[in-house]
């Protein structure tokens, strides 16, 4: 039908000039241009159509590989690796991974003055390892000037006032001038337990210190 266009076009031109001569030539030439452009058009259009339907088609196949893409990222990113995961666990709980609480030595510094002569010193205490169970508390005392002193009495006793246990004597065995140690020191729970030290530099020069300890 659209071949048939440029010849019905051709002899409407000619009819309307008298049927032939250089001017119907003319018209049926313009015609049959015109017609070619039609065409042309036609195939742009198409061509044109064409690419939409395969840049729609590209632009919903790009779409869908970025949903699945965050949906995987979104999977991903709220799981946390198996180590990681057992390591805030420990942090939460405040334990290792058998679910022992953990703990370690607990140092503390007591300055005493027994208000006699040669009465001010330091004791320093660990407990280790400073959790319920058996522990080990070892004692030094020092004078003024950093040095072991040799004093009569150190006593040591801790007491959980709120559960109403102890006090718990330590029973320190003189080791060397200064110098105490207790083993096999029963703790029976954890909690803020309070040691009492009590220094005593002469036979009437004596003073008592108070410090809470936390054991886990």
């Amino acid at each position: 039908e659209k071949a048939a266009r440029p010849a019905k076009a051709a002899e409407k031109a000619k009819v309307a000039v008298g049927g032939g001569g250089a001017s119907a030539e003319r018209t049926a030439q313009l015609a049959r241009q015109r017609a070619a452009m039609d065409r042309a058009a036609g195939q742009r259009r198409r061509d044109a159509d064409e690419n939409r339907t395969g840049l729609r088609r590209s632009v919903l196949a790009e779409t869908g590989v970025a949903v699945v893409l965050l949906a995987v990222t979104t999977v991903l990113s709220g799981t946390q690796p198996g180590r990681a995961e057992t390591e805030q666990k420990q942090a939460a709980g405040g334990g290792s991974a058998s679910g022992t609480a953990s703990a370690g030595p607990v140092d503390v510094k007591i300055p005493y003055d027994t208000g006699g002569a040669d009465g001010r010193g330091t004791a320093r205490i660990t407990i280790d390892p400073a959790r319920s169970g058996d522990n080990t508390v070892e004692a030094r005392a020092e004078g003024p000037d950093g040095r072991p002193v040799d004093v009569p009495e150190l006593d040591i006793s801790l007491t959980e006032k709120e559960k109403k246990i102890g006090p718990l004597h330590t029973s320190l065995n003189r080791l060397s001038a200064g110098r105490w140690k207790a083993t096999g020191f029963q703790l029976p729970m954890a909690g803020d337990w309070q040691l009492t030290l009590t220094v005593r530099t002469s036979d009437i020069d004596q003073v008592t210190e108070i410090k809470n300890v936390k054991i886990n």
